[in-house]
């Protein structure tokens, strides 16, 4: 019993830095649960616009890799790119006004493609 203790105790000492590593990591991430779980949707929904800002650059251009041979294929792109959203964002279907959140995601896409010839024009200069 005493030998068990005493292994313990070793233990711990040894690992004491990995293990108040492991439960501030364990806090923190119970904090962001709380928090994200007392949000309403609609807070929800403007944290996941908030993210969506900055990924729709990436999904245009793998979009834009995908259907690199097929020069008209504007609206299959735009529906990939607004599927993958919806699929990687799920609370966006919670939303009250749909074509709300469509009509955003559209002027989103729109300001990523003019960004993104604004690359495709610096490489070529380059």
């Amino acid at each position: 019993m005493l030998d068990g203790i005493k292994n313990f105790l070793m233990f711990l000492n040894d690992n004491w830095t990995s293990i108040a590593v492991i439960l501030g990591l364990i806090a923190g991430l119970y904090q962001k649960i709380k928090t994200y779980i007392k949000q309403s949707d609609a807070q929800k929904i403007e944290a996941a616009k908030v993210r969506i800002s900055a990924v729709v650059l990436k999904l245009i251009s793998d979009a834009e890799v995908d259907y690199e041979s097929w020069n008209q294929a504007g609206s299959i792109k735009r529906s990939q790119v607004i599927q993958r959203i919806f699929q990687d964002y799920p609370i966006l279907s919670k939303a009250v006004d749909q074509e709300a959140v469509i009509a955003w995601i559209d002027d989103q896409i729109n300001g990523s493609l003019k960004e993104l010839r604004k690359i495709v024009a610096q490489n070529k200069v380059e």
